[in-house]
């Protein structure tokens, strides 16, 4: 009696972000369903990527099942993947999860393709971040439509999906991560007298509470907003630290501007930091994690090392990792553009007598439960076997 072999499942990307590494690692471990990654290795703009040499590495040792495709991008959004289409009619493939993104042509063929000769299809997508009634929702919705199921970041998605006549089976919310295993690990080797020895090296006013953001700082993500809440807790007498981590084109503004409203003392430009070791001290060490403008996988990392975060509440204009954020819990919400209400937000999360360490375990709990890769993984295999999704998220 031959053995019944395990599915294959060929997830098509446009390249691997370094973020997505333990994700895509983690899912090249399963033996049932066995993965295979699909990918260019050139990523786009100032995204770092994942090494290509990591394709010679087995997954166990940290590596990956990664087969090269190339990219031939039509402008900025446009794309057009040689060697999907084999992807499609290679018999050996039994599911294939496609990136869905509506401007990569080759995945609308490949997909319709995959359909005909039986493979199940799925779409690993943001789906709609806001309501689309105009001709770019009905076409998005027309490409969501080729596949059996969709993995979506958020509940928002799937609830603007509901409304379009989706069927709720189908639509399987797998959340966001980055590499929880290291951060855990980075976390628990992390002290007190460490936290207290960087605060002390970084700031000429090491008591003060400290506001940090992680992320590129370009326009969208209105640091500005960030510097006018720290110059108008100032005249209030409060004052505050801030740290930025990152790098953009918005620096030199934000440097001059701290600069006109008095607080350049009080703001340490850190500069771009990937290093989980170095970047994980620095999130523990804050008292709140503030993103003016859309949040993303800044949440993720705030919360997974303990930190509270402080965004908008504007849903039209965030990221599905907002969703993460439980006022007076992990973080608050500010009227998205209002900094006095920014400056309000964060001036009673620091006035307020909670317990450090009760706050610490708020913000890692929804991290523990949804935004990890084992926690994805475990749905994605679901989806891939034709399981349905829950009916209530």
């Amino acid at each position: 009696m031959m053995e019944d072999k395990p599915m294959r499942v060929a997830v098509v990307c446009h390249f691997l972000s370094h973020y997505r590494w333990a994700i895509f690692n983690l899912l090249c471990r399963q033996a049932d369903p066995e993965y295979v990654i699909f990918a260019d290795t050139v990523g786009r703009e100032s995204i770092e990527t994942i090494d290509f040499g990591r394709a010679q590495i087995s997954p166990e040792c940290g590596g990956l099942r990664w087969k090269r495709v190339k990219n031939i991008w039509f402008g900025r959004a446009f794309l057009w993947q040689s060697g999907v289409l084999r992807i499609a009619l290679d018999n050996r493939i039994d599911c294939i999860v496609f990136l869905g993104t509506m401007y990569h042509f080759s995945s609308w063929v490949s997909a319709i393709l995959a359909r005909i000769t039986g493979k199940r299809v799925l779409m690993w997508t943001h789906g709609y971040l806001r309501e689309e009634k105009n001709l770019k929702g009905w076409v998005r919705e027309q490409f969501y439509r080729l596949a059996d199921g969709l993995l979506l970041y958020g509940n928002r998605a799937r609830e603007i999906l509901l409304k379009r006549g989706f069927n709720p089976t189908d639509l399987h919310v797998v959340y966001n991560s980055l590499n929880y295993d290291e951060q855990r690990r980075v976390r628990e080797m992390t002290s007190p007298d460490l936290l207290l020895a960087l605060r002390e090296k970084l700031f000429a006013a090491p008591r003060l509470p400290v506001l940090i953001y992680i992320g590129r700082l370009t326009p969208q993500k209105k640091l500005l907003q960030l510097l006018q809440a720290a110059h108008l807790l100032k005249t209030e007498k409060v004052l505050v630290n801030v740290l930025l981590v990152g790098d953009g084109s918005e620096k030199n503004i934000l440097v001059e501007a701290a600069g006109q409203y008095g607080i350049a003392d009080h703001v340490v430009w850190y500069g771009p930091c990937y290093r989980e070791e170095e970047l994980g001290p620095l999130i523990m060490l804050a008292d709140i994690c503030i993103a003016p403008g859309e949040i993303g996988l800044t949440c993720m990392h705030a919360l997974a090392y303990g930190t509270p975060v402080i965004t908008h509440d504007n849903p039209d204009c965030q990221m599905p990792e907002w969703e993460a954020v439980q006022p007076g819990m992990n973080g608050d919400l500010f009227r998205q553009d209002d900094v006095p209400d920014l400056a309000r937000a964060v001036r009673e999360w620091l006035g307020n007598s909670r317990i450090r360490e009760q706050v610490r375990l708020n913000c890692r709990q929804i991290i523990d439960a949804h935004y990890n890769p084992s926690s994805q993984v475990g749905i994605i295999n679901d989806a891939v076997a034709g399981r349905p999704a829950p009916t209530t998220p």
